[in-house]
C-alpha cells in the first residue's frame, strides 16, 4: 500500500498524523516518514497498521518482511587451535 492510500484511510478513520504522534509522544515528522517509508519506527508502524486493521507487512511489505540471512562470516568461525566454547 502506498503512503497516500495509508494517509487517505487514517483520515477516513478520523486520525489525522498529528493525532497518532501525540498519542505515541514522536513528532510528526517521525509519522510521516514512517508513513513514506524513509525510515524504521516499528511501534509506529504497528500503530498504524492497528488502526487500519491489517498486518505491518501488508503496507510496508519490502521494510517488515521477513529475509532469511545468509551465513555470517563471524558465525562458526574457528581459529586453529582454539576450542569452541562449550569445550
Amino acid at each position: 500500500m502506498d503512503a497516500v492510500e495509508i494517509i487517505y484511510r487514517l483520515r477516513r478513520l478520523g486520525k489525522s498524523q498529528a493525532q497518532i504522534a501525540r498519542d505515541l509522544g514522536v513528532t510528526g515528522g517521525v509519522v510521516n516518514n514512517v508513513i513514506h517509508d524513509r525510515i524504521t519506527a516499528y511501534e509506529v508502524a504497528s500503530h498504524i497498521a492497528g488502526l487500519l486493521t491489517c498486518r505491518i507487512e501488508e503496507l510496508w511489505p519490502a521494510r517488515y518482511t521477513f529475509k532469511p540471512r545468509g551465513p555470517s562470516a563471524h558465525r562458526g568461525v574457528q581459529k586453529e587451535g582454539t576450542p569452541w566454547p562449550d569445550q
